[in-house]
């Protein structure tokens, strides 16, 4: 049995726009969409509330002094580029070396030999079956993303926005083929935060309440760094968690107008220590000084400049 939205605002307490929301962000459990009609399971629970949560951030997530001038003519530059071909082509080999960065991050062993084999379409047979689903199946979403969000001369069809439900939704391209049985969730472990006991779904709210309201002035590449930064802090699934917050970072960067873009294995040590102050002081300008680096130089790539 289904009840409107505007029945569910009454049982719950909250306004009618309220639920439409949270219909829409994928955190009523079992809803249908109708046309224009959110139809609701008359046994769904109410949904925490995020907003309510806001005591639980850790820290104040901060940037210091940026000037995001050079990203902005890069962003432009990019824009004006019309060569197609020569632009695919350049995008499938950024999409390998995030594909290395992503898995470098994450402290899955992959070698770029290896991954030229099987984006060859030839499995390697001294590669983890895990490891060879997970970088195809990154690559497929990274190119799937390019047509949807567009960049560059490629132009975009749709824009999914970020929210909870498209993150399950990238989780669940990005396991896929693996063996995974019955309905993806967020673990059930929960953490102490400030003197009380916290779970992952608390988190991921709190977080999502900051993505809508408290972020969303910010310039594109800092909130795709400040969406990476907490899903990695969270880790939501509990496996392949660093795959899954280089995806929504990569999904971010394309929806702001700028090239998916990981600091490279060489620096990832570096990167790993910039992303530890991030955890224990909340201060994101070192992590931002090094994207923006790699984002210029990716852009400057993807016009076919040395």
């Amino acid at each position: 049995m289904y009840i409107s939205a505007k029945e569910a605002a009454k049982k719950w307490g909250i306004s009618e726009r309220r639920v439409r929301i949270l219909c829409a962000e994928g955190r009523v459990d079992g809803v249908l969409r109708s046309s224009w009609a959110w139809n609701i399971p008359s046994d769904a629970p109410k949904p925490g509330d995020g907003r309510q949560l806001r005591h639980m951030k850790n820290l104040d997530l901060r940037i210091g002094m940026m000037d995001f001038s050079k990203l902005e003519q890069a962003r432009l530059a990019l824009q004006s580029q019309d060569d197609r071909d020569q632009f695919l082509r350049s995008y499938k080999h950024l999409v390998t070396r995030f594909v290395l960065a992503s898995f470098a991050a994450e402290d899955l062993e992959l070698d770029p030999q290896d991954l030229a084999v099987l984006f060859s379409q030839c499995f390697v047979p001294s590669l983890q079956f895990d490891t060879q689903v997970l970088a195809l199946n990154m690559r497929t979403i990274m190119m799937r993303m390019l047509h949807q969000y567009g960049l560059g001369p490629v132009k975009g069809k749709s824009r999914p926005q970020m929210s909870e439900q498209r993150l399950l939704q990238l989780y669940q391209m990005l396991i896929q083929g693996l063996d995974s049985e019955g309905e993806v969730t967020y673990r059930t472990e929960s953490v102490i935060d400030q003197n009380r006991s916290v779970t992952v779904l608390q988190q991921m709210e709190t977080l999502f309440v900051q993505w809508d309201r408290d972020w969303t002035e910010l310039h594109p590449v800092v909130r795709a760094i400040f969406l990476y930064g907490e899903l990695i802090r969270i880790k939501p699934f509990g496996m392949y968690d660093g795959l899954l917050a280089s995806l929504a970072f990569a999904q971010e960067l394309l929806n702001g107008g700028f090239p998916p873009a990981l600091v490279e294995e060489e620096h990832e040590d570096e990167f790993k220590a910039a992303m530890i102050l991030t955890r224990s002081r909340g201060n994101y300008q070192n992590v931002l000084r090094m994207i923006e680096q790699v984002v210029l130089r990716e852009c400057k790539s993807l016009q076919g400049e040395a």
